[in-house]
Order: C-alpha cells, then sequence, then structure tokens
C-alpha cells in the first residue's frame, strides 16, 4: 500500500462568496516525492500552500497529512515563503533557531533563550547548507542567495517531513538559482517530500519528479517533470 504525505480530495477556497482561489483540488503526493506546481501569479499555488500548512482553512473538501485529517503537527511541515520571512534584524543563527520554536517555545525563542542542543543543531544545519561561517552576521546583511540558504536551514531545523518551497527562488540569477535547487535535492533526504511552487518550466522539470499545472484555482493537469516543456504549458501562461 502506497503511503502519501499529502492527499487533498475536493478542495474549494474562497476569501470570500464571489471568488474561488481553489477550486475542486484533488491531488495525491507520496512520500519522498518531489512535486513541482506550477502556473502563473495567482494560479493558486500560494493558497494551496496556506491550505496544506493550515494556515487556511478549505471551505469545504478534506486536507490529510499523512493521513491524518486532524490537527496539523505543523513543525512537520517546513514552509518556505516567497519572502522568506526571515527577521533581517537578527542574525543568521538567531534565525535557524526560530525554526526550533515548537521545541523550545514561544518565550525562549521571543527571548533568544535557546538550549545548547538547539544552537549545535542549528550551526549543524547552516554548515550543510555552506553558510556557517556567517552564523554570527545579521541577515540585512547577506546576499540574496545566502538569506536563501538561511531560509533552508530554519526549514531543515524543523526536522519537516515535508518542505513547501514558495517561489523561493525567484529572486535569484539562473546560477544562483540552480545552485540551491541543487543543494535543497541533495540534503532533503528520501523520506522527506519537497513541494515547489515556480512558474519557471527549466526548474520544474528538472528538479522535481512530477509537475501539477495550476490556472485560476485549479489543477488542471499532472506531468511527469521530464516531459514537461513550453508546448505542454503555453496555454496556461496566455
Amino acid at each position: 500500500m502506497e503511503e502519501y504525505a499529502v492527499e487533498l480530495h475536493n478542495v474549494w477556497y474562497s476569501p470570500d462568496r464571489d471568488n474561488h482561489t481553489l477550486k475542486n483540488i484533488d491531488l495525491k503526493i507520496k512520500r519522498g516525492a518531489s512535486i513541482a506546481l506550477i502556473g502563473p501569479s495567482g494560479s493558486g499555488k500560494t493558497t494551496l500552500f496556506k491550505i496544506i500548512t493550515r494556515l487556511l482553512k478549505p471551505c469545504s473538501g478534506s486536507v490529510c497529512i499523512k493521513g491524518s485529517i486532524g490537527e496539523l503537527e505543523k513543525h512537520k511541515v517546513g514552509y518556505i515563503p516567497q519572502q522568506l520571512g526571515l527577521v533581517r534584524s537578527r542574525t543568521a543563527l538567531e534565525n535557524v533557531l526560530i525554526g526550533a520554536h515548537s521545541r523550545i517555545g514561544f518565550m525562549g525563542t521571543l527571548l533568544g533563550v535557546f538550549p545548547k542542543k538547539e544552537v549545535e543543531l542549528a550551526l549543524k544545519y547552516l554548515n550543510m547548507v555552506g553558510i556557517a561561517p556567517k552564523a554570527d552576521m545579521k541577515v540585512y546583511t547577506l546576499s540574496g542567495g545566502e538569506r536563501q540558504r538561511v531560509a533552508i536551514a530554519r526549514a531543515l531545523m524543523q526536522e519537516p517531513e515535508i518542505i513547501l518551497a514558495d517561489e523561493f527562488v525567484s529572486n535569484l540569477d539562473i546560477v544562483t538559482a540552480r545552485e540551491i535547487m541543487d543543494m535543497m535535492i541533495k540534503i532533503k533526504g528520501k523520506d522527506t517530500t519537497l513541494i515547489i511552487a515556480t512558474h519557471d518550466i527549466n526548474l520544474a522539470r528538472d528538479y522535481s519528479e512530477t509537475t501539477v499545472i495550476m490556472k485560476n484555482g485549479a489543477g488542471i493537469g499532472e506531468i511527469s517533470s521530464g516531459d514537461l516543456d513550453q508546448d505542454k504549458v503555453k496555454d496556461v501562461f496566455t
């Protein structure tokens, strides 16, 4: 029996009565898979991520994480938003430690009181993403690519089983974007599920196994990423 990390059945979402941001989404994602959501801005990719993380509640339908339809263990899902969500005035190390908030607690995170074992774990992840020498530097002093690495390390600090990455390399040059994606694939592990949202066909093809095509809030197709090309998605971006 196949094990699914994420299952969505007939999911609809509307911020108001007249506009549906998601329409009848049915999606099953296997544990350990690498999946791309591709579509133009406004196609529903970010909303879908927020539904999966329980930041938004669907109007109808069901969302199962690892077979559970109940309350989400949020620390099991690492979310990297498009704008990264880093605290610019805090150091790279402090930002990564924020990823341990479910273990440290709200007050410990707020006051910056972190157990030694959590600091050691954060340094391990900063080293893993190649930015440990800049652990004590404020985030606002880092380059775009370096900030991406901090955001990845913070997500890893949650020790997630699912990683959601929302257009998180879209503001980088193509060389840096590919370096970051190469690293993501390398460190995610065989049992960690990676779901990326992108509008870049080449990134979807090269860094995922399956691509889900979205337009106007609906999933309009699912294709093996190796078969993805401009002709297959030209109608989506027009």
